[in-house]
């Protein structure tokens, strides 16, 4: 009996003892997140257009003028988006962007530019006190939405564009009513991407251990792409120019 007594205590003593060693590997097994921050560099650029307007019935005539920059528009860097694109692995259940707007306020699209995974619901808000309208001629995202009265709110889902080269894809907006506002969706296939600071800087944290291709969208200069590769709980500094 003490020889049964002893033998079960020691099979509960191993039992428990591969659990706690099981624990101890699984936990070692977990690696380190990376990090990447960066300065980009834009060309100079020092152009001056002339908007065309349409549909001025449907503006308010006390309303501040619609060639009024806001920030989005001044600065190009909180138009610049940069994003990275694992190679060494794959990304299940591609996580959905929350809380997408795009404002339609002094008859301007704000952000320009908006970033966010496929599949993610955009909402298109006039907060003009003037009828605006949305709309895309981009294949594979061909939409419009008709004329919108003020504070009107329009939710539009982002499709997975077959077409996308380098798993970017800009879809173009207009409105048919004031004919120089114009805005991109930026459809992404990647969760790891983010906007630029006034100044240029960016940080993308908690990145996998990989092989990356990172890309710098920005509508007005070429595509910039560069292929990276992170260690665990390495913090990558970057210097980005970008050429029209």
């Amino acid at each position: 009996m003490r020889l049964l007594s002893f033998a079960c205590g020691l099979l509960f003593f191993c039992f428990f003892s591969d659990l706690s060693d099981s624990k101890v590997i699984a936990q070692e097994s977990v690696l380190e997140a990376a990090q990447i921050a960066g300065q980009v560099t834009l060309p100079s650029t020092s152009t001056s257009s002339t908007r065309n307007f349409r549909g001025s019935a449907y503006r308010n005539r006390g309303n501040s003028s619609s060639t009024s920059q806001n920030n989005s528009e001044s600065n190009p860097y909180v138009n610049t988006i940069v994003s990275v694109h694992p190679l060494s692995f794959s990304i299940d259940n591609l996580p959905i962007s929350d809380s997408v707007r795009i404002v339609q306020e002094n008859a301007v699209f704000t952000p320009q530019v908006t970033p966010v995974t496929i599949g993610s619901t955009v909402q298109f808000v006039n907060n003009d006190s003037f009828y605006h309208n949305v709309f895309s001629l981009t294949p594979g995202a061909r939409f419009n939405i008709g004329r919108r009265p003020t504070g009107d709110v329009y939710s539009k889902e982002v499709p997975a564009l077959k077409w996308k080269v380098s798993g970017l894809g800009p879809i173009d907006l207009f409105c048919d009513i004031h004919t120089q506002m114009n805005a991109i969706i930026l459809s992404l296939d990647t969760p790891y991407f983010t906007r630029l600071e006034e100044d240029g800087t960016f940080t993308l944290k908690n990145l996998q251990p990989g092989t990356y291709e990172l890309r710098v969208y920005n509508r007005n200069t070429e595509l910039f792409t560069q292929r990276l590769t992170l260690e665990e709980s390495e913090n990558k500094e970057l210097s980005l120019t970008l050429t029209n």
